[in-house]
C-alpha cells in the first residue's frame, strides 16, 4: 500500500503538470476567441460591402457613359479610374488579415471565419511551443496585450511540460536499452564466461569506475534514427491529410520539431488539427528526448575526463623498477634538466686537431666522479690547458 501511495505522488506531479498546460492552452484559446472574432466578423463585412458597392457603381457608370455616347477614350479613361480604385480597395482588405480571395467571389460570406476556436487553440499552441507560423496572429490592440502577457506565462509553462514529458520518454528508452543489453549479455554469457579468467575478473574489480557503472550509453545513430522515424511518420501521415507531396510532408515535420516555424507550408484541414498539435507535441517531447540523451553522454564524458585529468597527480609511472609518482617525476625532471642540460655555445671547449663532441666537457665530471687513473687526469689536464697528446705507437 505503501509503495501504491509513493507512485502515486510521482505520477500525481506529472499529470498535474500536463492537465494544468491543457487547461491553460484551452482557456487562452477561448479568449483569442472572443476577443478576435467579433472584430474579423465587423472588417470582413464593412470590407466586402465596400468592394461590392464600388464594383455596382463603377458597372451602372461605364454603362450609362456608354449609352449616352460619350467618347471612347473618355470611358477608358474613366475604366482605368475605377479598376485603380478597385485595386486599392482590395490591398486595403487583403491588409486586413480578415479577407482573402475566396471572401470576394459570389458566396464569399459564407466561408468560414479564420478566427473559430479550433484555430485559436492551434494559434495558442504554436504560439507557446515557440512555433508561430504566422498564418494566424492577433490584429486588436487587445487581442495583442492578451498575447504578450499570456506568453510570458505560457512559455515557460509548455516548455516544462514538454520538457518533463521528453525526460519520461528518455528514462524509458533507457530502460528499455538497458534490457535489451541484459538480455544480449545473457545470452552470450557462456560465450564469454569461458574466455574470461579469474585474474581479469580480479584485476576488472581493481578498476575505481563507480561512477559509471551505473551509466548506460545508448548509440548515437539510434536516437538520430529514433527522430527521424517519427519525422518521416508526420510526413507520411501529413501527406495524406493535406494533400502535399511526401518532401514538403518531411520538410513541415523538421521545422516544426526544431521550432523553426516558417510558416510557408501550414495545415489547412481544420478537422485535423486535434490530430495536428498531438502530432506537435509529442514531437517536441521527442526532440527533447533526443537532445537530453545526446546531452547526457557528453556531459558525463567531459566530467569524466575532467575527473581523471585532476587525478592524474596521483598516478603512477614505473621508472627503473620503482613506482614514482608523476608530480616526483616531473620535478625529478627539471632538477636533471638544470644540472644536465645543454650548456651555452660559448662555454663549449673545442680541441685543435680532433674531433671533439659538444658534451665532452662532461667527462670531467665522470673523471672527479669515479676517481679516474692517472691517464684520465693527464687527458683532462690537457683538454684544460688546451694542449694535445701525441698519440704513441
Amino acid at each position: 500500500m505503501a509503495t501504491w501511495k509513493t507512485y502515486a505522488r510521482i505520477i500525481l506531479a506529472h499529470v498535474s503538470l500536463i492537465v494544468l498546460s491543457v487547461v491553460y492552452v484551452g482557456f487562452g484559446a477561448f479568449l483569442f476567441y472572443q476577443l478576435e472574432q467579433p472584430n474579423e466578423v465587423e472588417v470582413r463585412a464593412r470590407n466586402i460591402e465596400r468592394f461590392n458597392i464600388h464594383k455596382r457603381q463603377m458597372i451602372e457608370h461605364l454603362w450609362e457613359m456608354r449609352e449616352s455616347g460619350i467618347g471612347q477614350h473618355v470611358v477608358e479613361d474613366l475604366a482605368v479610374k475605377y479598376v485603380d480604385n478597385v485595386t486599392r480597395i482590395l490591398f486595403e482588405a487583403f491588409d486586413t488579415h480578415c479577407i482573402g480571395a475566396k471572401h470576394l467571389r459570389p458566396g464569399g460570406e459564407d466561408e468560414d471565419y479564420n478566427w473559430t476556436y479550433m484555430t485559436a487553440l492551434f494559434f495558442t499552441t504554436t504560439l507557446l511551443t515557440t512555433i508561430g507560423y504566422g498564418n494566424l496572429t492577433p490584429v486588436t490592440g487587445r487581442g495583442k496585450l492578451l498575447c504578450i502577457l499570456y506568453a510570458l506565462f505560457g512559455v515557460p509553462l509548455i516548455l516544462i511540460t514538454v520538457a518533463d514529458i521528453g525526460k519520461f520518454l528518455s528514462e524509458n528508452i533507457v530502460q528499455l536499452y538497458t534490457w535489451y543489453r541484459k538480455l544480449r549479455e545473457k545470452c552470450s554469457k557462456q560465450k564469454y564466461s569461458v574466455i574470461s579468467s579469474k585474474d581479469d575478473k580480479n584485476k576488472e574489480g581493481d578498476l575505481n569506475l563507480d561512477h559509471l557503472e551505473n551509466y548506460i550509453s545508448i548509440p548515437i545513430f539510434l536516437i538520430v534514427a529514433i527522430l527521424l522515424s517519427y519525422i518521416t511518420f508526420g510526413a507520411v501521415v501529413l501527406s495524406m491529410w493535406e494533400g502535399w507531396d511526401f518532401f514538403s510532408g518531411f520538410y513541415f515535420s523538421f521545422i516544426t520539431m526544431t521550432t523553426v516555424g516558417f510558416g510557408d507550408i501550414v495545415p489547412l484541414k481544420r478537422e485535423y488539427y486535434i490530430l495536428d498539435l498531438c502530432y506537435i507535441i509529442i514531437g517536441l517531447s521527442i526532440t527533447t528526448m533526443c537532445i537530453d540523451l545526446v546531452g547526457i553522454q557528453y556531459i558525463r564524458k567531459m566530467h569524466y575526463f575532467g575527473r581523471a585529468i585532476k587525478d592524474a597527480r596521483f598516478a603512477l609511472v614505473n621508472v627503473g623498477g620503482k613506482m614514482v609518482h608523476v608530480p616526483d617525476l616531473m620535478r625529478y625532471a627539471s632538477v636533471l634538466q638544470q644540472k644536465y642540460g645543454q650548456k651555452k655555445t660559448h662555454d663549449t671547449i673545442i680541441v685543435k686537431g680532433a674531433y671533439a663532441p659538444k658534451d665532452l666537457s662532461k667527462i670531467r665530471f665522470i673523471d672527479f666522479g669515479a676517481l679516474a687513473s692517472i691517464e684520465s687526469w693527464q687527458s683532462l689536464w690537457s683538454i684544460l690547458t688546451g694542449r694535445t697528446q701525441e698519440v704513441h705507437v
